[in-house]
C-alpha cells in the first residue's frame, strides 16, 4: 500500500514537472534595481531607464503587453515633482530592449532625500498576469538625492557680465539698442602690496545729441536757365543736427588702495590710473525746416538740368580715442544688499577723425590732442541682478560730450556655460 502511494506521488511530481517545462515563461524587467538622480535648481532633469526582455517565440503572447507604473505606497516624492514621459503599453518582443524616460522637475527649495519605486506590470489583454514574469528586477527604486537649492542671486561681484538696453532721454525715456559689458574687478590681489586690477569691456550707445540752429541760409534748388546761366533758389531755414554714437570700448585700471572702512570691508577707495580705447561709429543727421525769406538769383555757370537739394542729409563715420587717465579715483561699496562702483578719470586724450577729401578713394584721418574727463557709476541689486549704469565723457579744449544711461541684467561669468547647455540633462 505504501509503495502504491509513493508511486502515485512520484508520478504526479513527474507530470507536474513536465507540465511546467512545457509552459513558456517570459522575462521582462529593469536592467538594474536602483538608480540615483540629483535635482537641479535651474533645469529639469531627464533620465533614461533601461528595460530588457526575453520572451519565447510563441503565438501565445501576441495579445500580451506590459507597462511601467508607480508604486504609490513605496514612493515618498510628490507626484507634481516628476513625470513618466510618454510610456504607453508596449507589446512583447522576443528579445529586445526598451527605455522609459523619467522627468524630474527643477526645484528651487531645499529637500531631503526621496525615493520613487517603479514596477513592471504584464497584461494578457485586460487581465494582469504579472505573476508569470520571471525577471530578476521587476521593480526599480529611484533615489532622489538630498537637494540644496542654489540661491538665485549674485554673491560674488568680481566677474560680472551685463546684457540690457540703453536709454535715450532726449525725447523722453526710450529703451533702445543693445548694451553689453563684462567687468573684472580684483581688489588687493595682485601682490603683497595689495595692488588691485579692474578691466571693463563694453558696447553701448550714447544719448542723442540734438542741436537746433536758426538763421541758416541754404540753396534748396538749382534750375538751368541757359547753357551758361542757372537760377539759384535760397531760403532762410532752421537747421537741426542730430548726432548718435555707438561705442565699443576697453578700459583697464590699476588700483592702489587709499582708504578701507575699518568697521567693514564693504567700502573701499583707490587711486586708479587708467588706459582706455574707444571706437565710435557716429551717425550725423542734418534737417532743414521752416524755410523763410525765399529768394532767387541768376548765377553764371553750367548745370545739366534742375537739381533739387534735399531737406535732410546723413553722414556716417568712425572715430577712435585713446585716453590715458593720469588722475583717477575708484570707489566701491559692495555687500549682500548692493554693489555700487563709482569711477572718475582726468588725463590726456588722443583722438582720430576722418579727413574730408575730394578724392573719395583715399581714406585719411586727422589727429587731435586734448584733455578728457570721464565719470561712470554702476549700481547692481544682487537678487535680481538689475543694474543701472550712467556715464559721461567730455574733452576740455574741443568739447564733445557723450552721455549714456543703461539698464541691464548682471550675471556671473560662470553662468555663461548655462547658455550653451541643453534644456534638460539626461542621466544614464
Amino acid at each position: 500500500m505504501k509503495s502504491t502511494v509513493k508511486l502515485v506521488v512520484l508520478l504526479a511530481f513527474i507530470l507536474g514537472c513536465s507540465s511546467m517545462n512545457a509552459q513558456d515563461f517570459y522575462s521582462i524587467g529593469f536592467k538594474t534595481d536602483t538608480l540615483t538622480i540629483s535635482k537641479s535648481s535651474q533645469i529639469d532633469v531627464l533620465s533614461s531607464i533601461n528595460i530588457e526582455s526575453n520572451v519565447p517565440d510563441s503565438d501565445k503572447y501576441k495579445n500580451y503587453n506590459y507597462t511601467v507604473s508607480i508604486v504609490n505606497d513605496e514612493t515618498t516624492l510628490a507626484i507634481s515633482d516628476y513625470k513618466l514621459i510618454d510610456f504607453s503599453k508596449k507589446n512583447f518582443q522576443k528579445n529586445g530592449a526598451e527605455k522609459v524616460y523619467f522627468l524630474l522637475n527643477k526645484d528651487t527649495l531645499n529637500d531631503r532625500e526621496r525615493k520613487i519605486v517603479l514596477e513592471i506590470k504584464i497584461f494578457d489583454g485586460d487581465k494582469e498576469v504579472t505573476s508569470n514574469n520571471k525577471a530578476k528586477n521587476k521593480k526599480i527604486t529611484l533615489t532622489i538625492k538630498e537637494h540644496k537649492a542654489i540661491e538665485n542671486h549674485i554673491s560674488e561681484y568680481s566677474y560680472l557680465s551685463y546684457v540690457g538696453t540703453n536709454f535715450d532721454l532726449v525725447d523722453g525715456i526710450k529703451a533702445q539698442n543693445l548694451f553689453f559689458a563684462t567687468n573684472i574687478y580684483l581688489p588687493n590681489r595682485l601682490n603683497k602690496n595689495k595692488i588691485g586690477f579692474y578691466l571693463s569691456l563694453y558696447g553701448n550707445r550714447a544719448m542723442s545729441d540734438i542741436d537746433s540752429t536758426g538763421n541758416v541760409r541754404r540753396s534748396y534748388k538749382l534750375e538751368k536757365l541757359t547753357d551758361s546761366t542757372y537760377i539759384n533758389y535760397t531760403a532762410q531755414s532752421k537747421m537741426i543736427t542730430n548726432r548718435v554714437s555707438d561705442n565699443i570700448g576697453a578700459h583697464i585700471s590699476v588700483l592702489f588702495p587709499i582708504f578701507e572702512s575699518k568697521e567693514s570691508a564693504d567700502l573701499k577707495l583707490f587711486y586708479a590710473p587708467s588706459l582706455e580705447f574707444i571706437w565710435r561709429r557716429t551717425n550725423l543727421t542734418q534737417e532743414f525746416s521752416e524755410p523763410t525769406n525765399l529768394e532767387s538769383n541768376t548765377v553764371v555757370g553750367f548745370i545739366p538740368g534742375t537739381i533739387e537739394i534735399g531737406a535732410s542729409s546723413r553722414r556716417q563715420f568712425n572715430e577712435y580715442s585713446f585716453n590715458a587717465g593720469i588722475l583717477g579715483l575708484f570707489l566701491t561699496l559692495e555687500n549682500a544688499d548692493v554693489s555700487v562702483r563709482i569711477q572718475s578719470s582726468v588725463g590726456y586724450s588722443s583722438n582720430f577723425y576722418p579727413r574730408t577729401s575730394s578724392n573719395s578713394s583715399l581714406i585719411t584721418t586727422d589727429r587731435s590732442h586734448d584733455i578728457f574727463f570721464a565719470g561712470r557709476a554702476w549700481i547692481t541689486e544682487p537678487r535680481t541682478g538689475l543694474t543701472l549704469q550712467a556715464e559721461i565723457t567730455n574733452t576740455g579744449i574741443n568739447p564733445r560730450p557723450f552721455f549714456g544711461v543703461t539698464l541691464s541684467k548682471a550675471f556671473n561669468l560662470k553662468e555663461l556655460s548655462g547658455i550653451f547647455s541643453p534644456l534638460t540633462t539626461r542621466t544614464k
